[in-house]
């Protein structure tokens, strides 16, 4: 409600401010009571005006130059200053009635215009030229009957309440312009048909209005033709976005530093240090971004302070820029923060890759560091229960473990190469017999089984260290499995086919959610047990050794995995 009552203030004021100057029209200029009016005219605008916020004081400087200028108009008034000045006003009231969103508003400054727009043409032309030239009065003095009847129209609108914004209240200055100009072009065209053709005035207005419109419908044609070729406006749109700035030559520099300096930094101090010689005006500045800032060129100026994402610039100017070409630098700006942020990204993508190559190097190797503790605390607690004599059986322990846990350490530390490449094996081909009489030592318990099928002393592994990571990865896994399902049982089979072999390891528990499945080996997943991770790096190594882990088998009761050949198909 305050909103609607501020609105239908500032519409009683301006009714004011226009019954005063037709007051003024009424009693003539030469009237001492219409001097007075005038003033008062003067002071209803000051209180009415769209330019400068009502809450900002008007200083003494200010003060002195509008009572001095309100006087001068008052005591020189004529017709000549009031033509001129109702004019003005024309494209004041001109300027607003495009940025009202209300139908109501719009129609109420549209009949304020057209008050404004009829006095000009039927009372204040011909009253200011009559002592020079006899131009025909309209009959019945139109403005003096008409004007009332449009004051009275205004009063009578309606306000209507929640489609209005005080942003409404300000002044379009080209629509301004281009009002005061078209009028204008009707004033002396309708004055020259008059003199030149010897026609009478109300002919001449005619005439100017119809040369007048077929010039703005020739101009909307060639503006936007809608023929399939571009107009008028798109040639002026080009020129206006390329005014004063070489777009082009802005974006080649950017691009070229680009391919030359990787630093966010180092490009941004660099592209910033191109600025005044790229932008017109421009004599330097200060840039800042993070914890870094810098600056380039003079100091001393017109600073303007531009902030896109976390880039902060203040470009130091001559003067003051005008609204385009601070749009244009605006605009500079926030190329240089996109270039900047993708320079950002990359070194960040750079950080993040150099983190996952440790981070899967660390988890290469964390399963064969914990089956190589596993080993140790075995032969801790055989010592243990040894005593301070050692037992023939406990020496034959240490002959038979300690060579297998040195030869896994040293393939363990054989991992330790960025991922990706390939790695180099640091054991020799193993017997499948062999290799599995090693895996029944290290998991003896009565819910696993172990067994071998075909020719196992004749089939050799060819990277045993895979073999040994697939199974502990796998066997490691079901026992975290069974620690939330109890009691499910666990079989690895090796199986010898000719000279090649493939593992194959199941269990008895649930089956692993779709999905998880279709996941589980091509990319890192999270779990509550931590299932995932360690299989991704098996299926990596088994790449990389031309193997294939695969999930074979996946529903409740069986679960099974292969390790095979690729080549097997």
């Amino acid at each position: 409600m305050s909103l609607v009552r501020t609105v239908a203030r500032r519409r009683w004021i301006f009714l004011s401010f226009l019954t005063a100057l037709h007051l003024v029209f009424v009693l003539g200029p030469e009237n001492s009571i219409a001097r007075w009016l005038f003033l008062s005219h003067i002071g209803l605008g000051l209180i009415w005006q769209p330019f400068i916020q009502p809450r900002r004081r008007l200083g003494l400087e200010g003060a002195v130059v509008v009572v001095c200028a309100a006087a001068l108009l008052a005591t020189f008034l004529g017709w000549g200053i009031l033509l001129v000045w109702t004019v003005l006003l024309a494209g004041v009231v001109g300027g607003k009635v495009f940025v009202f969103p209300d139908r109501w508003e719009r129609i109420f400054h549209l009949a304020g215009l057209g008050y404004l727009v009829m006095v000009v043409l039927v009372r204040l032309l011909p009253a200011a030229v009559n002592a020079h030239v006899s131009l025909e009065i309209l009959p019945g003095e139109l403005a003096n009957l008409l004007a009332p009847l449009i004051l009275v129209f205004m009063a009578l609108l309606p306000v209507r309440q929640g489609t209005l914004e005080e942003r409404a209240e300000i002044v379009d200055f080209i629509y301004g312009m281009f009002v005061v100009l078209l009028l204008t072009v009707l004033v002396l065209g309708s004055l020259s048909f008059s003199l030149l053709y010897k026609v009478g005035y109300l002919e001449s207005i005619l005439i100017t209005l119809g040369v007048v419109a077929g010039l703005l419908l020739m101009l909307a044609l060639i503006w936007n033709p809608r023929a399939g070729f571009a107009g008028l406006g798109t040639a002026v749109a080009q020129h206006v976005i390329s005014l004063g700035l070489p777009i082009e030559e802005w974006l080649q520099s950017l691009a070229d530093l680009g391919r030359f300096e990787a630093d966010p930094e180092r490009f941004l101090s660099l592209a910033c240090a191109e600025l005044p010689r790229r932008l017109p005006g421009v004599l330097g500045g200060i840039w800042s971004v993070g914890g870094a800032q810098g600056e380039f060129g003079e100091r001393h100026g017109h600073r303007t302070r531009f902030v896109h994402g976390g880039l902060t610039v203040e470009l130091v100017t001559r003067s003051e820029p005008s609204p385009m070409l601070r749009w244009h630098h605006d605009l500079v700006v926030r190329l240089l923060a996109e270039f900047y942020l993708g320079k950002w990204r990359a070194r960040e993508l750079q950080r993040l890759s150099y983190i996952e190559a440790i981070h899967e190097t660390g988890a290469r190797l964390t399963h064969d560091v914990k089956n190589l503790l596993q080993s140790l605390d075995t032969l801790c607690v055989a010592a243990n229960e040894a005593g301070a004599t050692a037992s023939p059986r406990f020496g034959e322990l240490l002959r038979r473990q300690l060579p297998a846990i040195s030869a896994r350490l040293r393939q363990t530390l054989n991992k330790l190469v960025e991922p990706g490449k390939q790695l180099q094996p640091a054991e020799q081909p193993q017997t499948a017999a062999e290799w599995l009489a090693s895996l029944q030592n290290r998991y003896v318990d009565d819910e696993t089984q172990i067994q071998g099928e075909g020719d196992l002393p004749a089939c050799r592994l060819p990277a045993p260290a895979l073999f040994f990571s697939v199974a502990e990865n796998l066997l490691q896994n079901i026992a975290a499995k069974r620690r939330r399902q109890p009691g499910i049982k666990a079989s690895v089979r090796l199986v010898c086919l000719a000279d090649q072999a493939y593992l194959e390891i199941c269990d008895t528990g649930a089956a692993i959610p779709p999905e998880l499945a279709g996941r589980l080996l091509h990319e890192r997943v999270t779990s509550e047990d931590g299932l995932g991770i360690g299989l991704y790096q098996c299926a990596r190594q088994a790449e990389q050794a031309d193997y294939r882990l695969s999930l074979v088998e996946n529903r409740t009761g069986r679960v099974c995995f292969r390790l095979e050949p690729s080549s097997d198909g």
